[in-house]
């Protein structure tokens, strides 16, 4: 009973039903995409279920029209992180502008795919999915150089111990606000 009641107060929030509903769309596609390939007796069954993980992905991409504002004020919160280092503060900066374009860019696409702008929605996914995976980039250039960082300090005999997990602190706090 305990385990349900977390489940349905994970669902109440937007982040817990994204998470959700982002895990059953790639099982579905995992799933699909073997027995549509692994196994031709049970093709239709893995066809059904991609259809499902297409289904989730739109979902999420609807959810995702109103994050704008939410990702602004991340955005102008974080300013130009003036308590890191210069690199950190960089990256961090250039993966906030890519956020901040890759919503637009995802919204032309899915008015042009739905027919509400007459423009081509390829161009868009491309632009949307480039500064998607440049984010990602940037979010894995910053961690790693975080990761150094922390690593250098553990070696350190100097370094003070409440340092080192502010620092840590700080650094996964900045993670788990992205989306």
């Amino acid at each position: 009973m305990a385990s349900l009641s977390g489940l349905a107060s994970a669902l109440e929030s937007y982040r817990g039903r994204d998470r959700l509903i982002r895990v059953l769309g790639y099982c579905c596609q995992l799933v699909g995409g073997v027995l549509v390939e692994q196994c031709p007796a049970r093709s239709e069954v893995g066809t059904r279920l991609l259809v499902v993980s297409t289904q989730l992905s739109h979902c999420r991409t609807i959810l995702r029209l109103f994050d704008d504002l939410a990702m602004f004020v991340y955005t102008k919160q974080y300013g130009l992180g003036a308590q890191e280092d210069a690199f950190v503060r960089c990256v961090s900066v250039l993966g906030n502008l890519a956020d901040q374009l890759y919503y637009p860019c995802e919204h032309v696409a899915w008015a042009a795919d739905a027919r509400v702008l007459h423009v081509d929605s390829s161009r868009w996914w491309t632009l949307s999915t480039t500064l998607w995976a440049l984010s990602l980039l940037l979010g894995v250039a910053r961690s790693l150089w975080m990761l150094l960082k922390l690593r250098q300090r553990l070696r350190s005999p100097t370094a003070p111990f409440t340092s080192m997990y502010q620092a840590a602190r700080a650094g996964g706090q900045a993670e788990a606000t992205t989306p």
